[in-house]
């Protein structure tokens, strides 16, 4: 194996992140927990595995998909956008993290 990927789609585990979205009224899933071995980094693993999750997501009925990646973390920044998502805001979650946080409209 030398990658993973989750689609979290429990909307009471979302409940904050869609408040920070605005999309409370939404059915709404997370690209979270996309992880690849480093010493196959750089093949598009992540972004293939997204890319199936993006499907997922569309195929089970959901309005939208979020994800959130630290600023610095370049390569994440860029995925996200490579398979669609759009750039959001730069926020600080209540969490106290600092994220930069991306969605996609699925229908």
């Amino acid at each position: 194996m030398s990658g993973m990927a989750q689609l979290y789609i429990s909307q009471n585990m979302l409940a904050d992140f869609k408040k920070e979205f605005e999309l409370e009224d939404y059915t709404v899933c997370e690209l979270g927990g996309n992880l690849v071995l480093p010493e196959y980094r750089g093949n598009g693993i992540t972004t293939n595995l997204q890319k199936m999750e993006l499907e997922l997501a569309k195929t089970l009925g959901f309005d939208y998909i979020i994800s959130m990646a630290h600023p610095d973390n370049l390569g994440s920044c860029k995925t996200l956008e490579k398979v669609g998502l759009n750039f959001v805001k730069e926020t600080r979650l209540s969490n106290g993290f600092l994220r930069k946080l991306y969605m996609l409209k699925l229908k």
